[in-house]
């Protein structure tokens, strides 16, 4: 009974790395907004990515994230995609735009003060 049991582990074992090693040979992009796209350029809906290693909606290991397009179906989606993104933006302050918003306050408000002093003639 204890072989029959090894044998079986050993089964397992053998049919797991199987599953890893082709896993390891299929590669995902990700785009800008975090959606997967896989080599048919099909967005994956659910799945996730890990370091570089992607995983479907029951967490199991299903590939790799390719640094750069491995299809051109792939860098069409992934382009489209990115394109949908919004940009980001508020990250950086123009030193322009303050100065700007200050001169118009100023402006304003000797505008506010010539319009309170009545010419008299």
């Amino acid at each position: 009974m204890k072989a029959y049991n090894d044998y079986l582990k050993a089964q397992q074992a053998v049919k797991d790395a199987e599953e890893k090693a082709k896993a390891e040979h299929t590669y995902f992009a990700q785009t800008a907004n975090g959606k997967v796209v896989d080599a048919q350029g099909h967005i994956m809906v659910g799945y996730s990515v890990k370091g570089n290693q992607v995983f479907d909606a029951q967490g199991k290991l299903v590939g790799t994230l390719a640094q750069t397009s491995t299809t051109r179906r792939m860098a069409n989606t992934v382009k489209q995609e990115n394109a949908k993104a919004l940009p980001q933006t508020g990250d950086k302050q123009n030193s322009n735009t303050t100065v700007g918003a200050i001169l118009v306050g100023l402006g304003s408000l000797l505008d506010l003060g010539a319009l309170g002093k009545r010419k008299e003639d």
